[in-house]
């Protein structure tokens, strides 16, 4: 084929590109026409069918100012809905949660059984199609008496280890050392301490601070803080060795002990090396059961020991006692 009539062909068979941009942009739309209307009777066929969901309940109770829960009631509840799909997201759209008030400023008890539940719940449904299902509480009980608070002490509880060495040179202590707790007075009443949480700390060396949460109360008791300071003093430790002499307790008569004195082995941090002294503790054998018989042997207790020691040992650990007789004029 000549040159001019293959050039002649091409043009015929190539179409202008302004006859193209239109009939795209009419299949799109036509598409997207057809896409929504199969949307459109998808939804509708699936929101007919019916459908199984939970939904929340917040519970609210008015209490007078000098009353408190003898046993906290729950304060969130569930319970299944079962109804077509447009019901259930009509109801969604007007409330995904049920709030019930419950007023006892005259009263001092209520109970709140199934029946009385699901009518105040049917009175907050936004869809009279839906039927109520599984209600996590059929049967809540509350009762109230005076309510109490008082200020208690903190008591630190913790789990210490330390890199060889070196150990607790002190009490662990927290700040605030005490804490107001408020509820019913069957509770607060007994209640003389508050423990923290467990202050978990490994390998240490050094002092530390920082911070502890309190331990959680029940649902019936607040507290005014949740978490104290705390520090816990850490240093390096020796070994001090000192001679205790042996006191005698619950005897009739006067007695000597053989030996007369323990060696005391002790661990204790070096700001308290110097100062620590043999009368700060105190070894003793009791003879209130011992068959008194010249040349027994009793045993030999520590029974006062300051707390910046660990680790306390000591020998003899038992003694000879024999009967010291006076001389007549």
């Amino acid at each position: 084929m000549p040159f001019m009539e293959q050039v002649k062909s091409r043009r015929w068979l190539r179409l202008p590109k302004s006859n193209l941009i239109p009939r795209a942009r009419e299949d799109r739309a036509i598409l997207m026409q057809c896409i929504g209307i199969a949307l459109v009777f998808w939804v509708g066929v699936r929101m007919s069918q019916t459908y199984v969901s939970t939904k929340k309940i917040e519970l609210h109770f008015l209490l007078p100012p000098n009353q408190a829960f003898r046993q906290a009631p729950p304060r969130n509840m569930s319970i299944q809905l079962k109804g077509r799909g447009w019901d259930m997201l009509y109801d969604y759209l007007l409330g995904a949660r049920i709030h019930l008030t419950y007023d006892l400023t005259q009263r001092s008890s209520i109970r709140l059984d199934e029946k009385r539940l699901l009518n105040d719940i049917s009175e907050h449904v936004n869809a009279d199609d839906l039927s109520f299902s599984n209600l996590t509480h059929t049967d809540i009980r509350i009762s109230l008496e005076p309510k109490m608070q008082k200020w208690v002490p903190i008591r630190p509880i913790s789990d210490l280890s330390y890199l060889p060495g070196y150990y607790l040179s002190g009490n662990v202590k927290v700040a605030p050392d005490s804490i107001l707790i408020t509820g019913p007075a069957s509770k607060i009443g007994p209640t003389y301490e508050w423990p923290t949480a467990t202050l978990t700390l490994k390998d240490l060396k050094d002092d530390y601070k920082g911070f502890v949460e309190l331990k959680t109360p029940p649902a019936e008791i607040n507290l005014n803080l949740q978490r104290v300071d705390v520090q816990v003093p850490v240093e390096q430790v020796t070994e001090k060795t000192l001679f205790v002499k042996i006191q005698v307790k619950n005897a009739d008569r006067e007695y000597r002990l053989f030996p007369s004195q323990v060696r005391l082995t002790c661990n204790v941090g070096l700001s308290h090396f110097n100062s620590l002294r043999s009368e700060d503790f105190k070894a003793e054998v009791d003879l209130s059961n011992v068959e008194l018989q010249e040349g027994n042997t009793v045993p030999v207790m520590v029974n006062l020991q300051p707390t910046i020691v660990s680790n306390v040992r000591f020998l003899p650990k038992v003694v000879e006692f024999y009967t010291v007789k006076k001389e007549i004029n």
